[in-house]
């Protein structure tokens, strides 16, 4: 497994999938929060759209960086379709790890805010729950589920659209209007530890249902 996920962050480096959806999220952040004087989490509430995108986007380039062919080698290689997956969401994730820092400390950087280390760990779970929720639609609008890409990118940005503007549809919606509402760290930290902990069931569920899915195309 080892091996898989060190070709799979070569992958990523060497082919520059991570450039576009990278500098979304660097471009949303200079548009979003620089020169933000007001509340340090509600700028973090609009880290999180930037990272839900940037992840989704991600994701799919990702997982469908290899043709079916050399799919099904790494799949005979490896053993198991959910080893694969599995790895390829941790080189996601470590990809985020970057961006999640650039996401908390620009908004400080670039702004004037008040801020305590209780903010900086409200910013980085919202972020990190987001990303959960980005990686967990990124991958059923892959290869995987979806083999056309035109149909998986109207899928995709369908998908996005339904976690921003329906409340009980993702953590997504919740964790905003949390980090806009103006609470304190303290107030913010059960509701938020529950979102996360949603948007990792999420994460979890998208993982089997894409293992499900692509075994029975196979």
């Amino acid at each position: 497994m080892t091996a898989l996920y060190r070709y799979l962050m070569a992958s990523v480096l060497l082919s520059q999938r991570y450039l576009p959806p990278t500098l979304i999220f660097l471009a949303a952040m200079a548009v979003g929060t620089t020169s933000d004087n007001g509340p340090l989490q509600s700028s973090y509430a609009f880290c999180v759209l930037a990272m839900l995108v940037c992840t989704t986007w991600l994701t799919v380039s990702l997982v469908n960086h290899e043709d079916p062919t050399q799919h099904k080698i790494t799949l005979v290689m490896i053993g198991s379709s959910l080893r694969v997956l599995v790895i390829t969401v941790t080189v996601v994730l470590t990809w985020c790890v970057p961006l999640l820092v650039v996401g908390i400390v620009y908004p400080i950087v670039t702004g004037k805010h008040v801020f305590t280390a209780g903010d900086l760990v409200v910013g980085s779970a919202a972020q990190l729950a987001a990303a959960m929720i980005g990686i967990a639609i990124g991958l059923l609008c892959s290869r995987l589920v979806i083999p056309r890409i035109g149909i998986a990118m109207l899928t995709a940005a369908a998908a996005i659209l339904a976690v921003l503007l329906l409340r009980w549809i993702s953590p997504i919606r919740p964790l905003m209007t949390l980090l806009s509402d103006g609470r304190t760290p303290g107030g913010t930290a059960v509701p938020l530890t529950l979102l996360t902990a949603l948007a990792a069931a999420i994460l979890i569920a998208a993982l089997f249902a894409t293992k499900a899915l692509a075994d029975r195309r196979e």
